[in-house]
């Protein structure tokens, strides 16, 4: 029986030098199995072009490897090298386990690395994983610090700013920008909101760098950008790995390399530190009050997320009484230009109209919950892989017959297509089974989301989660809910309702 084998190539960048490496790896790859009696196929070819190393869930290659090694589609893996497969510690390891975890051989040609001779626990693989990691870092420093060689020679580095224009790699002020920039700055200075600005700025028609409407946080932005009186900021962001991408976060101002004078200058730096009087103390947090409706309450007018803001009002005994209330985000960001302001609701109140929907749906829903189908899945489960079992069993006592040549070639050949239809019927019962079994976690989930909300726990964020895909607020306070335990029908031809009643078409219960 031939083998299936998958071999892997990946370049990180598209750049001409890069490209041509990929006829090496193939190269090298196919002389190592020809070389070792393997039959050679130019579709077990798996290419992860100008994809970095350290992103590990952003290959789609190694990606779709993985899942063929857990579905038993592949016997072996073979690659040029470590530093191919991955350049991050973690990510090879762990790609490493998957393989051997499903029984499928790993092949390293410039290390000669074999995971069939080497076995489970050599440190070999972590020792080359780890030089490969190493290196990787030593390019990223190194990058780091010609970057900054050419800021201290005067030049600019990222994306051009508004109001200036990239000229042999300096900065040159743009003029035409230039005087949206100090209008910007003298309507702050005089008092002018970022809100007010924004609404000025689009009303007259004046188009932002990427010819879009103005934005709230593009004005906070650029004002607070110390590149406009002839500073700039280096270090500013470290680029992270969270869960197998690249996350940016910002450093701590202590880190910051900033350099003053670096080029001409807008506005003067009276007129920024009259603009950011506290900018030294950027390091201060502002935290936003916990949102269970996050990513799940949206504005009915233009998708965007409601966010929470936060208010207050003097009490007759002088106190002062803070609330929390809700705003379309793009109407936020962009004034009535960009969305509807919607009439005002609080967050408490949309929380505990959803929580209450959600509880009334769930009553509804009571009598499914009623019967534990985990039960006859384990049972159902069990005879599949007994019976799977007993006809493996069965083939091997067949070849076992026609080896002792106590049955002939047209009898064993015939019978084996029968035991091996059987097999595969079974195998396809399986599959069912499993798929079933997917169906019937998204149940228990649901159950226990149900629960909590019950049980008003403190934190409904997850709960909200599981149960709802999208709640749709408009304008005038009308709420649609879409369930994520429902299929809508396509004819909804039930009318909105009023204030905190929800829009539900007919549905059905997975």
């Amino acid at each position: 029986m031939s083998k299936k084998i998958a071999v892997y190539i990946r370049v990180s960048t598209d750049k001409d030098e890069q490209i041509s490496s990929v006829e090496n790896q193939i190269d090298i790859c196919r002389n190592w199995l020809e070389r070792h009696g393997f039959e050679w196929n130019e579709e077990c070819i798996y290419k992860d072009h100008g994809i970095s190393g350290t992103l590990f869930l952003e290959r789609p290659a190694i990606q779709q490897i993985l899942e063929q090694a857990k579905k038993k589609e592949i016997d072996m893996v073979i690659f040029k090298s470590i530093s191919r497969l991955a350049r991050d510690l973690k990510d090879s390891l762990e790609i490493r386990e998957v393989f051997i975890a499903h029984n499928v051989r790993i092949i390293s040609v410039e290390e000669g690395y074999d995971s069939h001779k080497a076995g489970k626990n050599d440190m070999a693989f972590e020792l080359w994983s780890l030089f490969s990691a190493q290196y990787s870092r030593t390019l990223s420093a190194g990058v780091s610090a010609a970057l900054a060689a050419k800021v201290r020679r005067g030049e600019h580095i990222g994306r051009i700013p508004y109001g200036f224009v990239r000229i042999d790699g300096k900065l040159q002020i743009l003029e035409e920008e230039e005087i949206v920039v100090r209008m910007i700055f003298r309507w702050y200075n005089q008092g002018w909101g970022f809100k007010r600005i924004t609404k000025e700025l689009n009303g007259l028609g004046i188009p932002s760098k990427q010819r879009n409407l103005w934005q709230m946080t593009s004005i906070q932005r650029l004002i607070g950008n110390p590149i406009y009186c002839g500073d700039f900021i280096l270090n500013q962001y470290t680029t992270v790995k969270m869960g197998g991408r690249k996350k940016q976060i910002r450093n701590s101002p202590e880190q910051w390399i900033w350099f003053r004078d670096h080029h001409p200058a807008i506005i003067t730096r009276e007129e920024w530190m009259q603009a950011n009087p506290n900018h030294t103390n950027k390091d201060k947090k502002k935290f936003t009050p916990w949102n269970d409706l996050r990513s799940i309450l949206k504005c009915g007018v233009c998708g965007s997320s409601m966010v929470i803001l936060q208010s207050h009002k003097v009490l007759s005994t002088g106190e002062k009484h803070y609330y929390r209330y809700l705003k379309c985000s793009r109407y936020r960001r962009i004034g009535s230009t960009g969305c509807i302001n919607h009439k005002p609701i609080t967050y408490e109140e949309m929380k505990n109209f959803i929580r209450d929907q959600l509880i009334e749906k769930g009553r509804f829903l009571e009598l499914h919950f009623v019967h534990d189908p985990s039960k006859d899945y384990e049972k159902r489960r069990g005879e599949a892989e007994k019976s799977f079992k007993s006809v493996q069993t069965k083939i091997q006592q067949l070849l076992d017959l026609y080896l002792d040549q106590f049955i002939t070639k047209n009898e064993f050949e015939e019978k084996r297509l029968e035991l091996d239809r059987n097999a595969h019927h079974i195998q396809k019962q399986i599959r069912l089974l499993q798929q079933e079994n997917q169906k019937i976690k998204k149940i228990n989930t649901v159950q226990q989301a149900f629960y909590a909300i019950e049980e008003r726990s403190q934190s409904l964020l997850h709960a909200f989660k599981v149960l709802v895909d999208v709640v749709l607020l408009h304008p005038n306070l009308e709420v649609d809910m879409v369930y994520s335990f429902e299929k809508p029908c396509i004819d909804l031809k039930q009318q909105k309702k009023h204030i905190f009643s929800t829009k539900e078409g007919c549905s059905e219960f997975l």
